[in-house]
């Protein structure tokens, strides 16, 4: 596996997980901090409301009012109340010259009131809250007037809390919301955890980058595959197709892939391996003609459920007919094609002489053939012994009669029928593309003498091949290109024949030499030395 570069997917998944929970609970957190603390002002404001309403309804404070003195038991009432009433930190009573009746701190008592928003209480305002900097400091009141029996306003009631404990109050409701949100963020920490190690998991534990470098090396790789691929879902739709096997069955590439595989592909069995799911291997193309393809069909699982199959096709059309060349199979299949079509010829003549009742002439025909015949396989199967090589001779002569070519084999020729440091495919190899070159440079109407010459020598340690051809030649152009493949006078796709010989001979240590003149002829001479090691 590659080693990440950068922030890893786990940490950047991460990451983005814990600052989105973090922004969300602390946009939560605020909000709900705001609402809990205005919730909580509304609580205490209410009840100091409720309080100071109360004492000014109280008929113990009331009187105080109409003595205009505070009596011990006023005193002891009141400070009771204080220390018994959650939520209150003081209480002052003050009549209309803002003199204080009552205050928490008896020594108070009588002084002036310096506070500066009690005038609503004292116009006969509704009870009020409000900051104010009193006698204690910093405090948050409420505010009641107090009425006498005319329904004047004699003075007013203020029941505070102290600023101080009011953020003491804040402080313990913020510190309880940010625990609860420290919390969500750890959940949120390890849920992201948890999504990245999935996802991490779901990736083959590849990070993005180098997955999609992987898949593009992949991707190019299956693409310069000489192989075919075509692949199927579950459905018979196509889900990958490569280039060659565009190619090799003649579709369209961007058309076919996520088409239906019978619309693209009437003729494909691809499908069956979705119903009995066991792989076919080597499987023969029929649906496609002038090729030969073999292909290798598997079905595709994934987590153990089958999602699908996959072909993979091999072109084996050049190297079926390059085997061929390399063997010789193919020259020996036209020799016997030629010698087969020859004696189908003459069978012709002498039902076509029977027919118009010459029999005579039918009989000298048929003995003039076969003697003509005996003499000539006599000859090449009295001097090669190789019974391949004859059979090659044999249906190569056949073939040049037929083209009115003269081909003999000269009358030193011999070859023995086994050899163990030159296998007998490499004579037919040799000999066949030589004298096929040969038939094709004479069968043109600018030859008048059309004869080929076959001449096998062999020694203990040694054999020479020769061609000879009464052609045009080859062009001095040419003749330093002869052996290489693709090279011809005969226009595209030709010039692999000499290129094999040269092969050939090369394997086995051997020598090539080519002589022509123009107008006259050429003469292709291969030479083997017999090896050290096979010496006895």
């Amino acid at each position: 596996m590659d080693k990440p570069k950068g922030h890893t997917i786990r940490s950047q998944l991460t990451w983005l997980s814990l600052i989105s929970v973090l922004v969300a609970v602390s946009l939560c957190l605020l909000g709900t901090i705001y609402l809990t603390l205005r919730e909580k002002q509304g609580a205490i404001d209410q009840n100091l409301i409720n309080n100071a309403t109360i004492l000014s309804h109280t008929p113990l404070v009331k009187d105080t009012f109409t003595l205009g003195q505070t009596s011990s038991e006023t005193i002891s009432f009141l400070d009771t109340v204080i220390q018994n009433t959650s939520g209150v930190d003081l209480i002052l009573l003050a009549d209309s010259h803002n003199t204080l009746l009552y205050a928490p701190t008896h020594s108070l008592i009588g002084s002036s009131y310096v506070g500066s928003v009690q005038q609503q209480a004292l116009l006969g305002a509704f009870p009020y809250t409000s900051d104010d900097t009193g006698l204690t400091g910093m405090e948050h009141a409420a505010y009641a007037p107090v009425y006498d029996s005319t329904g004047a306003v004699s003075g007013f009631v203020m029941v505070g809390i102290y600023a101080h404990n009011m953020m003491d109050l804040a402080m313990d409701a913020s510190i309880r919301m940010i625990f609860i949100g420290v919390l969500a963020a750890l959940v949120g920490f390890f849920l992201a955890l948890r999504l990245s190690e999935r996802i991490k998991r779901t990736l083959m534990g590849y990070e993005p980058e180098a997955l999609k470098q992987h898949y593009l090396q992949r991707d190019d790789i299956l693409e310069a595959l000489e192989e075919g691929i075509l692949a199927i879902d579950k459905t018979a739709h196509i889900t990958y197709l490569n280039r060659s096997a565009a190619q090799m069955l003649s579709l369209d590439y961007d058309h076919a892939l996520g088409a239906p595989l019978h619309t693209i592909y009437p003729n494909s069995t691809l499908n069956l391996i979705l119903k009995h799911k066991r792989p076919e291997y080597n499987v023969a193309m029929k649906s496609l003609s002038n090729v030969q393809i073999l292909a290798d069909r598997l079905p595709l699982y994934e987590n153990g459920a089958l999602v699908g199959a996959v072909s993979i096709f091999r072109n084996r059309t050049e190297v079926t007919k390059l085997a061929e060349d390399l063997t010789g199979v193919q020259h020996m299949v036209d020799a016997m094609r030629a010698y087969t079509h020859e004696f189908m010829n003459k069978l012709h003549v002498i039902l076509g002489l029977l027919e118009v009742g010459d029999s005579q002439r039918a009989q000298e025909y048929i003995m003039d053939t076969t003697r003509t015949q005996q003499d000539a396989i006599g000859r090449i199967i009295h001097q090669i012994k190789s019974p391949s090589v004859a059979a090659l001779l044999v249906g190569k002569t056949s073939r040049a009669n037929e083209l009115g070519i003269h081909l003999t084999l000269d009358r030193e020729s011999t070859l023995s029928e086994t050899h163990d440091w030159i296998p007998a495919d490499v004579y037919i190899t040799i000999l066949g593309n030589l004298i096929e070159n040969a038939i094709e440079n004479l069968n043109r109407p600018n030859c008048p003498t059309k004869e080929i010459t076959i001449s096998i020598f062999e020694q203990p340690d040694s054999i020479l091949l020769c061609v000879e051809d009464t052609g045009t030649g080859i062009p001095p152009e040419c003749r330093n290109r002869l052996f290489q493949c693709g090279v011809s006078t005969k226009g595209k796709n030709r010039g692999t024949g000499l290129s094999l010989v040269a092969d050939l001979v090369e394997t086995y240590h051997g020598q090539i030499r080519v002589e022509s003149e123009c107008g006259a002829g050429s003469a292709f001479l291969v030479t083997f030395q017999k090896p050290t090691y096979f010496s006895k």
